[in-house]
């Protein structure tokens, strides 16, 4: 990564990822880096070849980005949904490419660096075949064993897997998950300082006042380790439910899960057994609408 020394002082920068292999690395450009070419070694040229596969994919995913910013601006709620709903296919299909590099490239650590990225928030269904795919050559380094120690915290919480934990609530008094046993439990993890949760938190609170009356149940635990500043959030997005934290730096039931990004969510049965994970918006009033017909 690069950037040039006066693009600081105009508070930009410009970069350019590139992967420092074994052999000589060459960067030609003129006055900007984010257009240098950079060649080098086989992982570099992997690189490259990612990139030239979803060039066209990123170029129209930035359009609607900026698109969907000048909406957000503009206080355009049609036009910003619109944005949105022209976005996911084309998230989709990056995705796809990204998915198939990985499956056809398992030794390159460019696939090792694209598992990474979405070990933080793991999806079994798209993460288990991907992760399953890399060689165990490219799993030996820092990174690698950063992989496999969220995949092993992962199946803690796999579907079918019983889940339980102990935290203090707002008062301080320590709450055990399995002292709900008999209800259906969502367990979010949140933070007051996380836009996406925050955001997220009108979505739960339609779902908690449709279900609360048929043996439903939501169970925040917050990575916050200021205490007004949770509670100040509990307050100002009128969150009914159970809200839990240890308040510590990192959370000892986030880290014990492998949980290194948020938000995320785990939905249980009323035998404590783990049937679903990150449901969010749409995907989870139509998966609690699915169990509550």
């Amino acid at each position: 990564m690069f950037m040039k020394k006066d693009s600081l002082a105009k508070g930009y920068s410009e970069m350019q990822d590139f992967f420092l292999d074994k052999g000589q690395t060459t960067i030609v450009g003129t006055d900007k880096l984010a257009t240098a070419v950079i060649t080098g070694g086989k992982t570099q040229k992997e690189y490259l070849l990612l990139q030239s596969e979803l060039s066209n994919l990123n170029k129209k995913y930035a359009e609607l980005l900026e698109k969907a910013t000048k909406a957000k601006a503009e206080k355009s709620d049609s036009a910003f949904k619109k944005i949105q709903d022209e976005a996911r296919p084309v998230y989709a299909k990056q995705c796809d490419t990204k998915d198939a590099f990985v499956i056809k490239h398992p030794d390159s650590y460019v696939s090792l660096d694209l598992v990474f990225l979405i070990s933080s928030n793991i999806k079994m269904d798209r993460f288990a075949p991907l992760y399953r795919a890399l060689t165990p050559e490219v799993l030996k380094n820092t990174k690698g064993q950063q992989v496999v120690d969220r995949w092993q915290a992962a199946q803690k919480t796999a579907s079918g897997k019983a889940f339980d934990f102990t935290q203090p609530d707002v008062n301080g008094k320590p709450f055990t998950l399995s002292s709900l046993k008999g209800k259906y439990v969502l367990v979010d993890f949140w933070a007051s300082w996380c836009h996406w949760c925050r955001v997220e938190n009108p979505n739960l609170l339609k779902a908690y006042q449709l279900y609360k009356d048929k043996n439903f149940e939501i169970v925040s635990i917050s990575i916050d380790v200021n205490k007004a500043a949770w509670l100040n959030a509990v307050k100002q997005d009128g969150l009914p439910w159970v809200q839990v934290s240890d308040l510590k730096k990192e959370n000892s039931v986030a880290t014990a899960l492998g949980i290194s990004a948020i938000p995320q969510n785990i939905l249980v049965d009323p035998k404590g057994i783990v049937i679903a994970k990150n449901l969010r918006g749409e995907d989870l009033q139509k998966k609690l609408a699915s169990i509550f017909k």
